[in-house]
Formats: C-alpha cells, sequence, structure tokens
C-alpha cells in the first residue's frame, strides 16, 4: 500500500557581512619646554696666611744686636758703671782724707787705677732653639647661592583622526521552501482517479 507522501525542501537564507574596521590616530606633538639655569652667586674672600720669624735672640746670641737693644744695654752699664766709680771715688777721697795714717794711698790708688781689666764675652752659635717662628694659615670665606632654574613649558594639544567604520550586508543566498507530493491519488465522481 502507497501512504500518501508530502516532501517539504527548505533552503536557509545566508547573508554576508563585509565590515571595515574604525580607524583612528593619534599625535601628539612634543611640548615647548625652555629651561634657563642661572649661574649660582659665588663670593670667595681669601685671608692670605701669617708668617713672622724673630731671629732677635740668635743674633743676641753673636752679640750682634740692634741699635735700640745696644742703646739699652749701654745706658745700663753707664749707669751701673756711674754708681761703681761713684762709690769708688768716695773710698778712694776717704783714703786721701786719712793720710795721716800710715802708708801711701796716693800710690796705692794710683797702682788700682793703673791698669784695665775687662771681660770678653763670645756668643754661640745660633740654633733653631732661638729662631721664634709663628705661622698663622690663612683661610678662605666662600659663600655660594643657588639660583633656581626658570622652566617655561607650553603644551601642545594631540592631533586625533577618526575614520568611521563601515558595515555592507549582502544576500548571499536566498530562502526557499519547496513542496513535493508523492503517491497521491484523487478519486472523483463515478469511479475518477488521478494520481497527483
Amino acid at each position: 500500500m502507497q501512504v500518501p507522501q508530502v516532501q517539504i525542501q527548505t533552503t536557509q537564507a545566508k547573508l554576508g557581512l563585509r565590515t571595515q574596521n574604525a580607524k583612528v590616530t593619534l599625535q601628539q606633538p612634543k611640548a615647548d619646554v625652555s629651561i634657563q639655569q642661572p649661574e649660582a652667586d659665588l663670593s670667595i674672600k681669601q685671608h692670605p696666611p701669617k708668617l713672622s720669624i724673630d731671629q732677635s735672640n740668635a743674633w743676641r746670641n753673636l752679640d750682634l744686636k740692634n741699635v735700640f737693644e745696644r742703646t739699652r744695654e749701654l745706658a745700663k752699664h753707664g749707669n751701673q758703671a756711674w754708681s761703681e766709680n761713684l762709690a769708688k771715688m768716695s773710698q778712694e777721697g776717704d783714703q786721701m782724707m786719712r793720710i795721716e795714717n800710715k802708708g801711701n794711698p796716693i800710690a796705692s790708688i794710683a797702682k788700682r787705677s793703673g791698669h784695665w781689666n775687662f771681660d770678653i764675652q763670645v756668643g754661640g752659635m745660633p740654633v733653631y732653639d732661638l729662631v721664634s717662628i709663628d705661622y698663622q694659615p690663612g683661610k678662605a670665606e666662600i659663600n655660594a647661592q643657588a639660583n633656581q632654574p626658570n622652566i617655561k613649558a607650553t603644551p601642545r594639544e594631540p592631533k586625533i583622526t577618526y575614520q568611521r567604520g563601515q558595515v555592507n550586508g549582502q544576500m548571499e543566498q536566498r530562502s526557499s521552501v519547496n513542496i513535493d507530493v508523492k503517491n497521491l491519488k484523487f478519486k472523483g465522481w463515478q469511479g475518477f482517479e488521478m494520481t497527483i
């Protein structure tokens, strides 16, 4: 027995999409920057060192004295010699005043005064200990003051370029429905039959 059949065939529609991406370009120009660095304020004050050398004791040791010291020594020696001679003359006057005593005071005074006694004192060689050296080191006064840098910066706006994307749709395959009937017979009036 043949059963009538209905066959349906469908075809799906196919849609094709073509896309073009958006494009963004970004350019950032460098900022204008200027930097000026003023020089630091610098002042230097130099105090020179001081060196003093005193050789007076070394020259004094050689009996080479300056005129002021020699004058002081001679004045002191003269004062002392005057005092001694004054005492000596007073003593000799007393001896001569007592001439009635035995002896010859004039002859003895002349004998004592007839010769000279003096001593020569030779100094030694100058040595390191007799030279006085005084040294005061110098110093430097340094004043430095830094100056702040002058910075000027001008920013620049970024450059942005934008290109829109696109989407294009295209029907690549249309949908369809096919209907087919098999084994279907039409029976009409008075025995009429027809296979469809």
